[in-house]
């Protein structure tokens, strides 16, 4: 299975252990955990070297796909990768760094992960979805073909709450894209 592979201006590949500097760095800014699901904050080396860990073993056991992404001139500039939800339906999600914002890299970068599950892994139906107030998210979404479908509740680990994030579908049901936000619960105490 293709563990790497590039776009017109970025390189996707594996995460390996020496990124975990530059993910915590990338982290830090705490926008970018604030409105992950699963994220903590503050985001420590700890937790990226945890993340890199469970994405290669993920990725190994095929539970889990996810990827780096970075530039030539940049290096590592965020993460992009699905993961199974359901039978044949995949869940799409993604994050850059705050100094490449506004330059089309998640589009790419997603565009290139959404391609590469249809090439690898003939999945071709996926969900997705964002935090309400991240409304640059959803305009990404709608680029790669996604259509929203509702607003429902669920858990941020950073915010340790639960937050309103609006849901998408690519070829998915809906009612699959707002009950697996249902996933993002917050743990047990």
């Amino acid at each position: 299975m293709t563990e790497n592979f590039e776009t017109e201006r970025l390189w996707v590949r594996l995460p390996r252990s020496d990124d975990a500097l530059r993910v915590a760095e990338l982290m830090s800014e705490k926008q970018l955990p604030w409105n992950l699901a699963r994220a903590p904050w503050p985001y420590t080396v700890d937790d990226a070297e945890n993340w890199i860990v469970r994405a290669r073993t993920s990725f190994d056991e095929k539970t889990d796909f996810p990827f780096v992404v970075g530039t030539q001139e940049d290096g590592l500039i965020g993460a992009c990768g699905v993961v199974p939800i359901k039978d044949d339906i995949f869940e799409l999600g993604y994050w850059i760094g705050k100094p490449y914002w506004g330059r089309g890299y998640v589009t790419e970068a997603a565009r290139g992960v959404l391609d590469w599950a249809g090439r690898t892994l003939e999945i071709h139906k996926f969900i997705s979805g964002h935090i309400k107030e991240n409304a640059a998210s959803g305009r990404v979404l709608i680029k790669l073909g996604f259509e929203p479908v509702g607003d429902t509740m669920h858990y941020v680990v950073s915010r340790d709450c639960e937050v309103c994030a609006t849901r998408y579908v690519l070829g998915a049901p809906a009612d699959l894209a707002l009950e697996s936000a249902a996933l993002y619960k917050r743990p047990n105490t």
